[in-house]
């Protein structure tokens, strides 16, 4: 069968495909025998399953995904296209030299791919009303885990495509795709930070719930101390924060150093929301942090400097975080009577 040809087929059967797109089951019970033929549709016991291959195509292209969608890191790729690099330096055959290229450009649209879905992923979370709150929290967090990965081994792809730039036959194809990588790496740490602030609402949500839900029960027993616990208690949830992209996450040095003269960046208009400290900390990763000041001769300094390499829009937080260190801290700190060039006084951890 041509391509046209089954072109043709699926639209003459949308209508039985499209039913089994929606269903939860991705099933129907009857499906005509030609989409069998190209396996469009798998039988499974009593029931026409659609196939998982044209499911996540069409995921892909309307940009959707599911909880179940595990993000590909293209470790087996990335090994083979090392391979082929290795043997192209010693005998520069065109066979070889058209894998190269078939796995460079497999490697870049499989990364333009999975930006979609994860895309689609994070707005799913976002948008779920229903699910119960602590399976949203466990699955936000294995989503975020996965993610930092992916982060890590894009910058080894983004590496390893610069090495081709040896290559004066690869230098075009790699000039083309190489800012468009770069975006892709904002957009990642761009969801890193939707995932932080999505797990710190819904933790709010949860610690609210369970405040209605005492409030409640101490109404239902017509416990007499429910108006003092009400006057005591602040029942809110702070407005949901929205990511803005920071296009300064963009190296330019770098693009420039690859592709040429680039136009200057226009700049981002953000809105500043005041957080609570508690959320704060929980962003930062406090566990991470104290490693990281313990010994630290200038303990704002590395606050800073940690933070920076978290999330740059909490940079204004570290005066708080700072505060939070010495209040929690103090018989750990040694006060020096000097400054630092914030004007900040310098403050050591006890070694």
């Amino acid at each position: 069968m041509k391509h046209l040809e089954l072109l043709n087929l699926l639209c003459r059967h949308r209508r039985v495909i499209d039913e089994a797109y929606k269903d939860p089951h991705r099933r129907v019970e009857m499906v005509p025998p030609q989409l069998l033929e190209v396996g469009l549709f798998l039988k499974i016991g009593e029931y026409y399953y659609l196939n998982e291959l044209y499911i996540n195509f069409i995921d892909t292209l309307l940009a959707r995904a599911d909880l179940s969608y595990i993000a590909t890191d293209f470790e087996k790729e990335l090994n083979r296209l090392n391979q082929l690099k290795e043997e192209y330096q010693f005998r520069r055959r065109p066979f070889t030299q058209r894998l190269i290229f078939q796995l460079l450009n497999q490697i870049y649209q499989g990364m333009k791919n999975r930006d979609r879905r994860l895309g689609g992923l994070i707005e799913n979370l976002e948008r779920d009303q229903f699910s119960d709150l602590e399976f949203l929290l466990k699955e936000a967090r294995k989503i975020l885990e996965g993610i930092g990965e992916v982060m890590e081994r894009d910058r080894e792809i983004v590496a390893i495509f610069e090495e081709f730039m040896d290559f004066p036959e690869f230098r075009e194809f790699i000039k083309d795709i190489f800012l468009d990588l770069l975006h892709l790496n904002r957009n990642i740490d761009g969801y890193l930070k939707r995932l932080r602030e999505f797990i710190s609402q819904t933790e709010k949500k949860r610690r609210f719930n369970r405040k209605l839900f005492k409030t409640a029960q101490m109404i239902l027993n017509e416990d007499s101390r429910v108006e003092e616990f009400l006057t005591k208690k602040m029942f809110r949830i702070q407005k949901k924060m929205e990511y803005v992209p920071d296009i300064a996450y963009i190296n330019y040095n770098r693009v420039k150093r690859i592709v040429g003269s680039l136009t200057r960046p226009r700049k981002v208009k953000k809105t500043t929301v005041k957080r609570e400290l508690e959320e704060v900390i929980s962003l930062i990763d406090l566990k991470t942090l104290l490693t990281k000041v313990q010994g630290s001769s200038d303990i704002f300094k590395s606050v800073v400097e940690h933070i920076g390499k978290i999330d740059r829009e909490l940079l204004n937080e570290s005066v708080r975080v700072f505060v939070y260190l010495l209040n929690h801290y103090d018989k750990e700190l040694i006060y020096t009577p000097h400054y630092n060039e914030f004007n900040v006084r310098i403050v050591q951890w006890k070694v």
